[in-house]
């Protein structure tokens, strides 16, 4: 065979691998950002809770994210738990509670008593044992620090931590509670504080839709219970103690694990039938490749220009959102992208979702690494929430996404959120 010919047979070789659709799965990027490394998990995992006061939730939902590591094959990457982190506020008796939860999930479950902390009883062991965590990350062994109570204890330790390993830490959270927002406490911290840090702020969907079956603030009916039975009558010693620690809360409520089911698999839509797959039977969940989509909440960006917190419309994605300050007339955000389970390089449609409600119209433009990207836009002063679509933006890991804005005098806009739908 000539040498000419040995070049069409490969070319008719790739032309036919590619008609398959072999290669598909490596089309939008080879190897997508953490926290896996082919089937291998990389990094640690740090998970920092409350239930020691305003909501029982953590006594069901820490034994269930540990028996969700245990069960994915990850229980050797969780290097530090510290749990009834509310330290205004305590109720002794469900401090008690919270520990019989987790010292039954440490016993049944086979992890080691070393790196648990109670932060009503050793808050300075709690803090300096989270610095440590923090300070061995780096870029093939990140710290995946799950937040299931506000800030506070976390930020002890960040603020200690050295700046240069902080942006190997991310930090994920699902709800206000979380991020440090209550209605009837004074938290001295919240995510505002955390993130200009440099860690990586990772907001999913709140899981209290899939993993929540009735409202706070009441005991659970009969019929809010009813989805959860499966656990009761389970023939497992070990499922039927994670429903006596659920039962024990009077309220059928597991919502915070679903950030565990979420950093084992990428799926931001964990469910009852989910984890009864996973708890009763045993089944190890696929883990999803990509995420088909990321909300990145504009309140979550490192960087904030004459932008500031409002705490004010319910109507805004997990009720926050950023408004101009008053009297400027320029502002812009920015982020550097890096989100796990997504592609090191993909197309994006996205949506910008914004409000204005007075004033001339103020000009919105999209930029990544400092150039615009799609046709910049006008809000239009209607006092309702609106998107703005840009289809088909390239992003890579670590590219800047900015939007900026500009305004004439006595324009208050706002941002909500940047939507991003990977296309296929």
């Amino acid at each position: 065979m000539t040498q000419a010919a040995g070049i069409r047979l490969v070319l008719a070789s790739l032309r036919a691998i590619l008609a398959a659709g072999i290669l598909a799965p490596f089309a939008l990027a080879m190897a997508p950002p953490g926290p896996y490394d082919g089937e291998t998990f990389r990094g640690r995992i740090a998970w920092s809770c409350d239930g020691n006061h305003n909501d029982e939730d953590d006594w069901a939902a820490s034994p269930v994210a540990l028996a969700i590591f245990a069960l994915a094959g990850v229980k050797d990457r969780l290097v530090h738990f510290h749990y009834n982190n509310i330290l205004p506020n305590t109720n002794p008796a469900w401090e008690k509670e919270h520990e019989l939860s987790i010292s039954g999930a440490i016993e049944r479950y086979g992890y080691s008593r070393s790196i648990f902390y109670d932060c009503r009883r050793d808050l300075d062991g709690a803090v300096a044992a989270l610095i440590h965590a923090i300070n061995q990350s780096s870029p093939s062994n990140p710290l995946y620090l799950i937040l299931a109570g506000p800030m506070e204890v976390p930020f002890l330790a960040i603020q200690k931590s050295d700046p240069a390993k902080r942006k190997y830490v991310y930090c994920i959270s699902h709800s206000r509670w979380n991020d440090g927002f209550a209605r009837g406490y004074r938290f001295p911290y919240n995510k505002r504080a955390v993130i200009p840090t440099g860690i990586r702020w990772i907001q999913i969907a709140d899981q209290n839709k899939g993993l929540s079956t009735g409202p706070f603030g009441r005991p659970h009916t009969p019929e809010e219970w009813a989805p959860w039975l499966w656990m009761r009558d389970s023939k497992g010693d070990n499922v039927r103690f994670l429903w006596e620690r659920m039962w024990a809360t009077k309220r059928a409520d597991c919502s915070d694990a679903g950030m565990a089911y979420f950093l084992v698999t990428g799926d931001e839509a964990a469910s009852i039938d989910k984890l009864r797959e996973m708890l009763e039977h045993g089944v190890r969940p696929q883990r999803v490749r990509w995420r088909p989509w990321v909300r990145l909440e504009a309140e979550n960006f490192l960087g904030l220009e004459n932008f500031e917190l409002e705490d004010s419309h319910p109507e805004a994605s997990h009720r926050l959102n950023l408004k101009l300050v008053s009297g400027a007339r320029t502002g812009r955000i920015w982020v550097p992208f890096h989100e796990p389970f997504t592609p090191e390089r993909a197309r994006y449609d996205v949506e910008v979702r914004y409000l204005q409600t007075s004033g001339p119209a103020c000009e919105f433009t999209l930029l990544v690494n400092g150039s615009p990207r799609g046709t910049s836009w006008h809000a239009a002063c209607t006092g309702s929430w609106a998107a703005q679509s840009l289809p088909s933006i390239q992003l890579k890991t670590e590219d800047r996404l900015e939007i900026r804005t500009q305004c004439q005098p006595g324009g208050e806009p706002r941002l909500d959120y940047v939507h991003l739908t990977l296309k296929r």
